[in-house]
């Protein structure tokens, strides 16, 4: 057991694509994301800070932007990414933080695609939460992937598969082709009742 964090309240950590690194929030007047080295040696590197609440979800295959979710006064939940130069993996340095989607619904849980051309995420913009994809970086359009509400979306590595978990718990997984710049998602069905 090695400790990694020492900012506050930390948590809800993001393995960086090559599991030597790893992405948290600490919350404590204010929020921020850390990049710290997953052996535990170094210092932990800031890569973001907010007065808002933001949550850092997954990494593009090339470990390059980060995309997260940061709360709006105005908007409320909104998907963001930051891009990253990791040319010294140890030292990254942030740019500007890059708007994903911001609307009056709530966006959470991005999630790149194993070839990074997709984000799935999860929004009530319908009146319930269910999972949409989007190209990444846009623009291009949007496909509703689940039925009866869903949250939490995580690729499959094969880049054939898409789970995510329906509202009465049960996890989901559907396949999917991609056409061009369509995203073609297929039936949703029972991957576990658990």
């Amino acid at each position: 057991m090695t400790r990694l964090s020492f900012e506050g309240r930390s948590g809800l950590p993001v393995w960086s694509p090559d599991g030597r690194h790893i992405a948290y929030r600490s919350a404590s007047g204010g929020f921020r994301v850390w990049w710290v080295r997953s052996d535990g040696a170094g210092a932990p590197q800031l890569l973001l800070e907010s007065p808002n609440n933001l949550v850092p979800h997954s990494f593009s295959p090339d470990g390059r932007p980060l995309a997260y979710q940061e709360v709006s006064p105005e908007t409320g939940y909104d998907l963001w990414t930051l891009p990253l130069d990791i040319s010294d993996p140890d030292r990254p340095k942030p740019g500007k933080p890059e708007p994903f989607l911001r609307t009056p619904a709530a966006e959470l849980g991005p999630a790149f695609s194993p070839d990074g051309r997709w984000i799935a995420y999860r929004s009530n913009e319908s009146g319930s939460d269910e999972i949409y994809v989007r190209p990444f970086p846009g623009p291009g359009g949007k496909w509703q992937v689940s039925t009866v509400g869903g949250s939490s979306p995580f690729w499959s590595r094969n880049g054939r598969e898409l789970f995510y978990e329906a509202s009465d718990r049960r996890i989901m997984v559907l396949e999917y082709t991609v056409e061009g710049n369509s995203f073609m998602p297929g039936t949703p069905r029972v991957w576990s009742d658990r």
